[in-house]
Order: C-alpha cells, then sequence, then structure tokens
C-alpha cells in the first residue's frame, strides 16, 4: 500500500539519489568512463579523449545525449497519454536495469558494454523524466550541483523556520547519492554488470511507495 506524503518524503527521493550515483559510478567504472546520469558530462569525457588521441568507444559518448533525450521524450509522452503516474515509469526504469544487469549474460565483448550504457542511460533518462512530470518524488536526483549549493547557501543565510525539514532532508538525498556512487564503485568492480539488481531492487520499492 502506498505511503503517505509525509513517511515517503525523505525516502523517496534518498532512495532515487543513491539509484542515480549508484548507476552513474557503475557505468562510469565499468563502461570506460561513460556517465549514465549526468549524460552531459560524457561531452567532457569525449573532449578529453580526443586531446589524448583514444579513439575507442568515442561515438558512445557522443551516442549517449541522444538516447538520454529520446528516453525522455518518450517516458513524459507514456506519462501524458498513457498513464499519468510515476508508478509506470518507475517499473519501465526498473525493466531498463534488469536489461542492463541481464546482456552480459546473452552478448560478451564489447557489444554487451555497448548495450548496457544504452539501457542504463535510458533508464536514467527516464527518472530524469519523472523529476519534471511528478514533482511529488522530490528534488532532482540525478544532477547534485544544485542541491550541494543550495545546501551550502542555506548554511550560511540559513531556511526559514518552515523549510528547515526540507533542508534537512536535501542533506540526506545528498549523502545518499554520495553513497550510491560508492556502492555503484565497489558493485561493478565485484560483481560486474549484474550490479544493476540493486537500483532495478530500489526502483519497484520506491513504486510500492508512491
Amino acid at each position: 500500500m502506498p505511503s503517505s506524503p509525509s513517511s515517503q518524503s525523505v525516502w523517496v527521493p534518498a532512495a532515487l539519489a543513491f539509484v542515480a550515483g549508484y548507476a552513474d559510478a557503475v557505468t562510469f567504472v565499468g563502461a570506460g568512463g561513460i556517465f549514465c546520469a549526468h549524460v552531459t558530462g560524457n561531452f567532457v569525457v569525449l573532449a578529453a579523449d580526443l586531446a589524448r588521441n583514444a579513439n575507442a568507444d568515442e561515438w558512445l559518448k557522443l551516442s549517449t545525449f541522444p538516447i538520454f533525450v529520446l528516453s525522455v521524450f518518450l517516458a513524459t509522452h507514456l506519462h501524458v497519454r498513457v498513464e499519468r503516474s510515476a508508478r509506470m515509469l518507475l517499473l519501465l526504469q526498473a525493466v531498463a536495469f534488469g536489461l542492463a544487469a541481464g546482456v552480459p549474460l546473452l552478448v560478451k565483448g564489447t557489444a554487451a558494454h555497448q548495450l548496457v550504457v544504452v539501457f542504463a542511460v535510458i533508464a536514467m533518462g527516464i527518472q530524469n523524466a519523472m523529476h519534471r512530470v511528478a514533482p511529488s518524488l522530490g528534488p532532482m536526483t540525478t544532477v547534485m550541483t544544485g542541491n550541494v549549493t543550495q545546501w551550502f547557501v542555506e548554511q550560511v543565510v540559513p531556511a526559514t523556520p518552515e523549510n528547515a525539514g526540507k533542508h534537512r532532508s536535501l542533506g540526506f538525498i545528498i549523502l545518499a547519492f554520495a553513497l550510491g556512487c560508492l556502492g555503484g564503485a565497489f558493485g561493478v568492480q565485484h560483481l560486474g554488470f549484474a550490479a544493476f539488481l540493486a537500483p532495478l531492487g530500489l526502483a519497484l520499492w520506491v513504486r510500492s511507495r508512491v
């Protein structure tokens, strides 16, 4: 049974922040320095590769952006036309993570890494779209720069009493993202891309809470 908005206000965005940090670390460590959540970061990685005359997987880094954009577009379209609920998008995200985890069982070599990245980018495109179409999920969990800036600004200019709870929640979300990065980095080192089973489970857990 879905939780009330008050009971899910911290745990849902924290879980999604953990997923974002985790997934980004898995692809960065396991797929040659590719971000699946912060896809614009791949432009920097691509530029660095080109400057160092690297050739491997440059097209994949560049292709993450159109894949991400298409994922956001389709997720938003489905939300508007099919079911105005984050539950459907969370299910699709879980499926994408499941495909990312399962690909290496069916495909080997470079192709496996490429397909894993594609499904991971799709999953995170869906999560980015969710925050825009379902604001009840809380603040953005895939890009932490703005959240970190807000948290530290409020250390100097304290939030109003009515927003003090939001400030504490924001700190918890940032911590969850950092822990997700650690979990993803160590997970892919020890489990390979089967590590994507963890965000799959969290996506389904969040779905049960909203």
